[in-house]
This record gives structure tokens, C-alpha cells and sequence, in this order.
């Protein structure tokens, strides 16, 4: 009867998280926590070319390994480590001395002759080595036959079917196991390693079970809370459960529910995990998951279009991600090239009106931003405006408390939420929002102002900006332009998102130093990038 082994994989793939900063004594009690509930394999970490931290779960050699483990090792208890061919220098690995049975090994599909050399030499010596090549979906039926060659010849212990872009639904796993299973050694492991991009993980794990054959031992890989890099992994206590419902096993589940409530839930307050809809966007189109993360940082797109971006990915670059690609993509994808020279003409009369003539050198712009200033100071934003007579223009937004000039639109949520609302003398959109359908007075190009340093920077203030500038404006007001903090950062609730800006603050500080050559800035309100 087939052997079903479960992995915990925690202080590996959960280390995605959290940079493996789990804290020595966390990692300590993680692993005795797994050991009493009789986990079968507890895999400690990386090995990995790194500077040595007792608080991290990475480690060089299996001598800095063996200082989390406990003393009193449970008779049933496997300890692994996993390394990465082409992170780590496989000649600081000591022979093994029975501590560590298992070492895994993983590889792209662009460094599959040092992975398999990287197996060889585990094997010398002497752990029990799992062969992990990333992203099984990425390969052939041809290429999958060839790495099977090679893991009979080497003679590995098991053989994982790595989901790593969390695409695989149940007819993928069934075709794969098969093709595994009929050409694979009797004597080797199947296992299995899957995400949760499309919330299948936990039915994939038992329809893998169901599928195996009677006489091959399996290996389940899964994580407490499911901890892994977004949108995470199979939950290791789900199968325990299930196994001892349906298996014949007999896991104390007790011990993970304290682990995770010691001290894996409070690391997912800080830093969740779990479904996301781009995440499974991604897995649909087989692509890398940073593509969707990429797409999602920048903040300024519907699902819809992350979807119609992630379709567009070629083959060659699906399975590593490339930041200066994504840029081309997202810029094609943003731009509609339009001859706006009538329309800037339009914008550069609208603002000299507004001053009688005074010129357009002369007249004051005031960009009204969304941020939380302009609730606390509104006195002195109505003072100003009072005092100084300026030109109203606000940014991705429409208040019905703060009547403007013009509203300037960049960005496809914000322009579908404010389009209809009234508020502003006339609206101003840029050329990626022209598909929205939606009425509009004056439009400009987009690929004209998005862009900084030859790298996507489509900030609305510093598009607004760079377009002034374009026509000639020299004195420019900011109320509500706050800079991007930890907690909530706009006026209106609605239009917060949970998206790490910290990059957001340091171009803006960047573009308004070089426009400031140009152009005299007065700070109506408070902000990080001036006063």
C-alpha cells in the first residue's frame, strides 16, 4: 500500500513573506510544534549563499541548520532543506551525517544542467534528494520525459510537481501524474507542491491521492495558514485533517493550531496572504506571478485590464519576469498616441482667461490632490484661494466641496467613479481613458507624461505637472498633495487601495526637484515634499 508523506514547508516557502525572519526562538517552536504533531517530513529552510542569522531560516551549511533543531529528535520526524542551484555553492555541503535526510532541490527552466548536476552531488552525499524543477506546467510532455530519464538514472528519492504559477486544475494534475507515474521508477516519490491562485490547492491535494496508484509512495508539500509568497500555499493542518479522516492517519492537529496561532496568524495581519483575483489571472495565463504584482503596484488598473495586459505576455517571457517588458506592455496597453497640440492650445487659453489676460507665466495654478490634508485644512486652502485668485485644477477627483477650473483624469478607476460628477468647469483626460467612452473636454497623451527616467512614472500630480510645464506654467500651488504614508492617506475613503507607495515618495521627490527648475511650487497644505 502507497506511503503518503506530508511536508511542512513553513520556514522554506513561508520565508517568501517575510524575508525568513521568523526569529530564532520562533523557528525553534515552529519546528517542535510540527514534530509533535507528528508531521513526517519538517523542511527547516534554505540553504543558501548568505550571511548567517540565527533569526533567519536560511543558512549556508547543515552545521548552522542543525542549531534550530531540538535535541530530542522524534523517531518518525525527516528534516530537509531546500537549495536553489543556482543560489547556493554546493561545495560548503558536508556529507550527511544522519541529521538531515532530504535535500531538495529546485531549478528554472534556464539552469536545468546545474540543477540535475546540483542532484548528483546530494546524492554523493548521502541525502535522499527530491528533484523540484519550477513551474512543471512551463514544459512539454517531451521535456518532462527527458527530466524523468534523468531522475531514474540519478536515482532520487521523489520527484515534485512544482505548480509554481498555481495554473494547474485537475486535468492538468491527472495528465502530468500519468506521465510521471508510468515512466518514473517504481522506487521514487511522487510529490506535489501547489498555490492557491485559484483556491484549488486543497482539492488538487486530494484528487492527487485519489489518483496515485496503490504502490506509490506520495509526498503532499503544504504550509501552516497556507504561509507562502502571495497568494500562498496548500494548508498543511487541511490535510492533516483530511488524512485522518480518510487516510488512516493519526496527526495531533493540536500543535499546529497553536503554531499558527502563536505566531503564524499575527505575521498575516502584517503581511497577508491568500486568494486574489490577480493572482489568478496570472495562473490562468500561466505566467509569472510578479507580472500581476507589478500590475497591481502601479494601482491605476481594473481587473479587467490587468487581464487584457497578462494576455498580451509572449512565451518567451512568461516564466521569468521582466521588469523593463512589463513597462513596454503596460505603456502599450495605456498609451492611445493622439495628436493633442489643439487641445493643449485649448488648456493654455482656458487658464490666461481665467486672468483677464494677466498671462499665462503670470496666473497661479492651484492642483487640488485627494489627500487627507484637505479635510484638516480647509480654512487655509479657502484663504489662499481668496488671497490669490488662482486657476483650480483638481487630480483624479471631483469634491463637490472644493469647485474647480478643470479636473485632470489619469487613471481609469478614478475617472469611471467621478466622470458624471459635477464640480468642474471643464474635464481633462488623458488618451488611455478615451476607450472608457465616457464625455470628456479636453484630451492629452498619455505616453507623453507618464514617463521618467525612460521607466513608467504616471503619478496624476506628475502628469498634471509635466503638462503645465509643457504649456508654459510657471507658478503652481499644492493643496492635499500629502505624500503617501502608513495608514489612510486620501480624503475620500473610497478612493484608498492596500498598495505599498514607499517607491511612489522618493520619484515624486525626484520629478519635482527637476521641474522645480522650471517652476515655482507653494505648498498650501502640508507635505512630505515641502511646506
Amino acid at each position: 500500500m502507497k506511503n503518503i508523506q506530508l511536508l511542512d514547508c513553513t520556514l522554506r516557502d513561508g520565508g517568501h513573506i517575510n524575508h525568513s525572519e521568523f526569529g530564532e526562538d520562533v523557528i525553534k517552536s515552529i519546528i517542535r510544534d510540527l514534530a509533535s504533531s507528528g508531521m513526517d517530513v519538517i523542511e527547516t529552510g534554505f540553504l543558501q549563499n548568505c550571511e548567517y542569522d540565527p533569526d533567519r531560516a536560511m543558512y549556508n551549511t547543515i552545521e548552522e541548520a542543525k542549531r534550530v533543531l531540538p535535541k530530542a529528535r522524534p523517531a518518525h520526524v525527516k528534516y530537509a532543506l531546500m537549495a536553489q542551484a543556482d543560489l547556493y555553492d554546493f561545495s560548503k555541503l558536508e556529507d550527511n551525517d544522519g541529521t538531515f535526510e532530504i535535500i531538495r532541490i529546485s531549478f528554472h527552466d534556464y539552469h536545468i544542467e546545474e540543477g540535475f548536476a546540483a542532484c548528483e552531488y546530494v546524492i554523493r552525499k548521502g541525502y535522499k534528494c527530491f528533484v523540484n524543477p519550477i513551474n512543471i506546467m512551463g514544459y512539454s510532455d517531451a521535456q518532462l520525459l527527458g527530466f524523468i530519464k534523468r531522475a531514474n538514472e540519478i536515482g532520487v528519492y521523489g520527484f515534485t510537481m512544482v505548480d509554481t504559477f498555481g495554473a494547474m486544475q485537475r486535468q492538468d494534475l491527472v495528465r502530468i501524474y500519468n506521465l510521471i507515474e508510468h515512466n518514473l521508477d517504481k522506487g521514487i516519490r511522487i510529490a506535489v507542491h501547489l498555490h492557491e491562485n485559484q483556491s484549488l490547492s486543497f482539492s488538487l491535494a486530494q484528487n492527487f491521492i485519489d489518483i496515485s496508484v496503490s504502490d506509490r509512495d506520495i509526498t503532499i508539500d503544504g504550509s501552516l495558514y497556507g504561509m507562502g509568497r502571495v497568494p500562498g500555499n496548500l494548508c498543511i493542518e487541511l490535510m492533516m485533517k483530511y488524512m485522518n479522516e480518510n487516510c488512516g492517519a493519526s496527526y495531533d492537529i493540536e500543535p499546529v493550531y497553536d503554531a499558527i496561532d502563536e505566531y503564524i496568524a499575527e505575521i498575516k495581519k502584517r503581511i497577508p496572504w491568500g486568494y486574489s483575483i490577480a493572482y489568478a489571472l496570472s495562473a490562468q495565463h500561466k505566467v509569472h506571478r510578479t507580472y500581476a504584482e507589478y500590475l497591481m503596484g502601479a494601482g491605476r488598473l481594473k481587473t479587467k485590464q490587468i487581464n487584457q495586459i497578462l494576455s498580451r505576455i509572449d512565451n518567451d517571457h512568461k516564466t521569468r519576469f521582466d521588469r523593463e517588458y512589463a513597462d513596454m506592455l503596460y505603456a502599450e496597453y495605456q498609451s492611445h498616441s493622439i495628436d493633442d497640440t489643439a487641445d493643449k492650445e485649448r488648456l493654455l487659453q482656458i487658464i490666461s482667461e481665467k486672468k483677464d489676460g494677466a498671462g499665462i507665466t503670470a496666473s497661479p495654478v492651484l492642483i487640488i490632490a485627494p489627500g487627507l490634508s484637505i479635510r484638516e485644512h480647509r480654512q487655509d486652502i479657502e484663504d489662499y484661494i481668496h488671497l490669490a485668485d488662482p486657476f483650480v485644477i483638481t487630480a483624479n477627483f471631483i469634491w463637490k466641496e472644493y469647485a474647480s477650473h478643470a479636473a485632470f483624469f489619469s487613471n481609469i478607476r478614478r475617472w469611471e467613479t467621478f466622470h458624471d460628477k459635477s464640480g468642474a468647469d471643464i474635464k481633462v483626460i488623458t488618451s488611455n481613458l478615451l476607450d472608457a467612452g465616457y464625455e470628456y473636454d479636453l484630451a492629452v497623451n498619455y505616453s507623453d507624461y507618464a514617463y521618467y527616467k525612460d521607466q513608467i512614472s504616471d503619478n496624476c500630480i506628475l502628469m498634471l505637472l509635466r503638462l503645465l510645464d509643457s504649456i508654459g506654467v510657471k507658478n503652481v500651488a499644492f493643496a492635499g498633495f500629502d505624500g503617501f504614508k502608513s495608514g489612510p492617506n486620501f480624503a475620500l475613503s473610497q478612493m484608498e487601495r492596500n498598495t505599498d507607495h514607499t517607491n511612489d515618495n522618493r520619484i515624486t521627490v525626484e520629478v519635482l526637484n527637476t521641474l522645480s527648475q522650471n517652476m515655482n511650487f507653494t505648498w498650501v497644505t502640508q507635505s512630505v515634499f515641502g511646506s
